[in-house]
């Protein structure tokens, strides 16, 4: 179990937050609705105590949004969006990142980016350039392995659940849950896309973690580091 308030909680506060934008927005100008689904492959950046960095690859999962664009002045604009997405990484042979061997990790997060948009005018629709900050909330997930995970003295299926949280001692022994980071994320997010005929929209979109997710133990502050990365390409529809 995860040692953190409630997730819907968590969710709540984000969703809070894109509330807080839209109805600030309203006082600036037009405020517009959009949604959009795509393809992301993420992957982790990760170090151990002794900056040996793991080997991992990129896994793909879909995204969900459900975003306003905000006018802020000609061709200006902010653009906050909700998102489900679904990350994680994989490792081939021995793990140095998560157990046993051929490791791979599905996670869920909940994500708020706030990209500030540029939205010149080409031809029947307009290019979008946009970048600005991202906070997420991990949920939860699955791992699998290719055969039994031994940790000490403790044989494992090849599979079992994955929690987030800010201590892994308090895991408990005995257990099948990994522990893959802290709840909490944040980082840069970059868009580039066009929309069409200002509706249909088509965008690929990168985003960099720069929280170090790696759990504390008691006391005793994170050793190494990891990070969050991911890139993806997404359609996206926007309404009058």
């Amino acid at each position: 179990m995860m040692n953190n308030k409630p997730i819907h909680m968590q969710i709540k506060k984000l969703l809070s937050i894109l509330v807080v934008l839209v109805i600030t927005g309203t006082c600036f100008g037009q405020v517009r609705w959009a949604v959009k689904a795509g393809l992301n492959y993420s992957n982790i950046s990760a170090e151990d105590k002794d900056e040996v960095k793991a080997n991992t690859k990129s896994v793909p999962g879909i995204y969900l949004g459900l975003g306003a664009d905000i006018v802020m002045a000609n061709q200006f604009s902010l653009q906050p969006t909700l998102i489900y997405a679904k990350r994680g990484f994989k490792q081939s042979g021995p793990s140095n990142v998560g157990w046993g061997k051929d490791f791979e990790a599905r996670v869920s997060y909940f994500e708020l980016p706030i990209d500030f948009l540029y939205s010149p005018r080409i031809g029947p629709g307009n290019l979008l350039l946009g970048a600005g900050p991202y906070l997420g909330y991990g949920t939860g997930g699955s791992w699998t392995t290719s055969g039994p995970v031994i940790v000490g003295d403790i044989v494992y299926d090849a599979k079992g659940d994955i929690s987030f949280q800010n201590d892994n001692s308090t895991r408990g022994e005995g257990t099948n849950s990994f522990t893959y980071a802290k709840p909490w994320d944040y980082g840069a997010h970059f868009k580039l896309g066009y929309a069409l005929l200002d509706r249909y929209i088509v965008s690929f979109e990168a985003q960099y973690g720069v929280a170090n997710l790696t759990p504390n133990w008691g006391d005793l502050k994170a050793q190494g580091s990891l990070r969050n990365k991911s890139f993806g390409i997404s359609l996206g529809y926007r309404f009058e």
